[in-house]
């Protein structure tokens, strides 16, 4: 369904959700629409365009993103369907401060990606998906409607996270506007999708509403001879008995049977000279039979809201996880001086963990005296319980040049481990508002305990931390809002020292000032950033105790962050940003002392654009172009330099509807990924552990929409 809102309430990126009461006019080849009332966008729901006006995350409480005095992005439904975002990491790669695919392209499996030059963590409606081993939770971007960035410590609204930041993904929930979809992909690698979309109200008054969304893919691996495959659906049903009251139901069942393969080369032949000559990214230095991951994913949640009066509102939200996952895997693990015998190790691992998440919330809207209070008090609790049973052996060597599959693999010796974790957290924010000063302060007391069981010896932590943040924000009648903030986080560590003495929490702490512009009458968002974030207690080498570890560790990364995103009235949409980082270990007993950690580039920037040709030019043609630079990283002792790379994307997109009206709703569209087939690599771990990137990917798919 195609609405044409006029030009200043364009500019004001309000949701296109069909209500009643405000008359759309009618051109030459559009439908007839029912009359809509246009509304504020709200914090969860679909935006227009690449311009979100507000988030939860940062806040909890819809906060317009120009008041945040934080780093907050957004990546909209729109911007990740131009762009063919079939990742988180895709979907992130136009985002600052963010270094995604750090895996390269045996990253599919994972949603591996740090902010802020450290590693973070995945949210899914704002509760946390929480991993172990080989369990990382993963959703399929076509079930999202808009992905949220938060930069910097979390840890007062969300528990337990890292310093770098966290990754908020908002599923597609129901709407009061019915509608369908339809779609058919095909591309390189031999990928073949379906997908589907339905949803809107079940009956007239519109208080029972329900979304059906799901997809299946199959294609081949970048490395030879691996494959993936994903089966996923997303029911969801929402009861309205009032406007003052809502309950969502969310259900997600996602299977992989295959997810290519999770392995690297040597870095001679990858990034330095290899007397035998260069390895492609095709070498597959595992056994293409053997290697397997099969993962089955399933979730039930909630989401929940009452409006008991314009001041105060309660919220709700729970959610169960459940993920199985079996793995196997022949890996490197030490190149011969001739450069091309690879020794090899074997692993394998079955995994099975359920976790439970809750957040409720009640907040309060007041005023004392001059002062207007947004007040949020809350409880959240998450726990999760799992095992894994896994092993690891050593497997025949490999000539890298001369491959060899199929001889016999001997079978590691397995033990089995138990986790179990807990965490309760009370928290409270009070946003105040004095003319245009908005000052922020929040504080959070948590509780968290952790048990592990490993081949019948168990060890167990109990930690209890305080964290805090503090903000202020001026807004300029103009669109100008510079800020300053200070955050706090941490995260519980397992194990102990020496003496048997359990680790304390990890902290971090962040100092950042910023400033955001909203121009007037422009739908566009622009924002920069400075920060100083500090990652304190880390683990490092006992230089007494071999053998065990002391928390006298700490890294650091400060950095500059900009970006703009525009969504024009003439048809133009753009995404662009610039990051600066410098991060490196300040303290450390085992040799990282004033090394970068692996992966983290000092810069990156990235540019896209997507034009909707006018109508008397080429009715109906879209055109997309981006591009991305990323600079040159380490591995983990810094001896080893991963050039930096420039990669060039592009889209076009035809509606057939603006031709030919009899086929409104039909749009046929081609995204070319990498379009230069630029042979790189994204990231080396050690001198065996080197992924290459992501080649050239080509998709056309053929959508229908009503």
């Amino acid at each position: 369904m195609t609405i044409r809102i006029s030009a200043s309430l364009t500019a004001l990126a309000l949701a296109a959700a069909p209500l009643s009461g405000f008359a759309v006019a009618q051109e030459p080849g559009s439908i007839s629409l029912d009359t809509i009332t246009v509304d504020g966008e709200s914090a969860t729901g679909p935006v227009r365009g690449y311009v979100a006006q507000r988030s939860t995350t940062g806040s909890k409480t819809g906060t317009p993103l120009a008041e945040t005095a934080q780093s907050v992005s957004v990546i909209t439904r729109e911007q990740m369907s131009q762009q063919n975002a079939q990742s988180l990491n895709e979907a992130l790669r136009y985002t600052p401060g963010v270094t995604p695919e750090s895996r390269g392209a045996g990253a599919s499996r994972f949603d591996l990606f740090k902010i802020r030059g450290f590693d973070a963590v995945n949210y899914l409606n704002g509760l946390r998906m929480q991993k172990m081993n080989w369990v990382s939770p993963q959703v399929d971007p076509y079930l999202l409607e808009r992905v949220e960035v938060l930069r910097g410590p979390s840890s007062v609204l969300y528990g337990q996270a890292p310093t770098g930041g966290m990754v908020n993904q908002i599923s597609k929930l129901p709407t009061m506007a019915r509608f369908g979809e339809v779609g058919v992909q095909f591309g390189n690698n031999a990928q073949r999708q379906a997908s589907f979309d339905f949803g809107g109200p079940v009956d007239p008054q519109g208080r029972f509403l329900y979304r059906l969304t799901g997809i299946g893919r199959m294609e081949n691996g970048q490395i030879a001879d691996t494959e993936a495959e994903r089966f996923a659906i997303a029911p969801a049903f929402t009861f309205k008995p009032s406007d003052d009251t809502s309950l969502t139901l969310l259900g997600l069942y996602q299977r992989d049977p295959k997810a290519n393969a999770y392995i690297g080369v040597p870095s001679a032949g990858s990034v330095s000279y290899n007397p035998n000559g260069r390895l492609s990214r095709r070498t597959n230095v595992s056994e293409p039979n053997l290697e397997s991951f099969d993962r089955t994913q399933s979730s039930a949640g909630y989401l929940f809201s009452h409006r008991f009066s314009d001041a105060v509102t309660l919220r709700m939200n729970g959610q169960w996880f459940r993920s199985n996952i079996d793995y196997f895997s022949v890996f490197g693990s030490s190149l011969a001086a001739n450069g091309r015998t690879l020794s090899r190790s074997v692993s394998l691992s079955h995994d099975e963990l359920d976790a439970l998440a809750f957040d409720n919330q009640l907040e309060w809207n007041f005023s004392t005296g001059p002062l207007s209070h947004t007040l949020l008090t809350g409880f959240d609790a998450q726990s999760s319980d799992g095992y894994f049973v896994s092993g690891t052996g050593a497997a025949p060597a490999i000539d890298l040049f001369a491959p060899v599959y199929g001889r016999p693999i001997t079978l590691p010796a397995t033990r089995r481990t138990d986790v179990t974790t807990r965490q309760y957290g009370l928290y409270a924010q009070d946003e105040i508002r004095f003319g245009n000063f908005i000052a922020t302060f929040a504080g959070r007391s948590d509780w968290a305990q952790n048990k592990t069981t490993v081949a019948g010896a168990r060890s167990a932590t109990d930690d209890h931390a305080l964290t805090g943040r503090a903000a202020l924000l001026y807004r300029f009648d103009n669109g100008i809002a510079p800020y300053v903030s200070f955050a706090q986080s941490f995260t519980p560590l397992a194990g102990t020292d020496a003496t048997g003495r359990a680790f304390d929490p990890e902290r971090g702490l962040q100092y950042e000032a910023g400033v955001k512009y909203q121009p007037v009458g422009i739908n566009a968002l622009l924002s920069a950033a400075v920060f100083d974030l500090t990652r304190e207690n880390l683990l490092t080498t006992d230089l007494v105790n071999r053998g065990f570890s002391v928390q006298v560790g700490e890294a650091r990364s400060r950095g500059v962050e900009l970006e703009a995103k525009a969504s024009l009235d003439f048809g133009l949409n753009v995404a662009a940003s610039y990051t600066y980082l410098d991060t490196k270990y300040t303290r450390d007993n085992s040799g990282l002392e004033g090394l970068v950690p692996t992966g983290v580039p000092r810069h990156m920037a990235s540019l896209w654009l997507y034009y909707d040709l006018p109508a008397s030019l080429v009715p109906g043609l879209s055109l997309g172009a981006g591009v991305r630079y990323v600079g040159s990283t380490f591995n983990t002792n810094n001896t080893i330099e991963v050039p930096s790379v420039t990669l060039v994307d592009a889209a076009l997109r035809f509606d057939f509807g603006k031709l030919m009206p009899q086929l409104n709703g039909m749009a046929l569209q081609v995204n070319v990924k990498n379009l230069f087939d630029k042979d790189y690599v994204g990231t080396c771990y050690t001198s065996t552990t080197c992924a290459y990137g992501q080649g050239r990917v080509i998709t056309a798919g053929l959508n229908y929409r009503w």
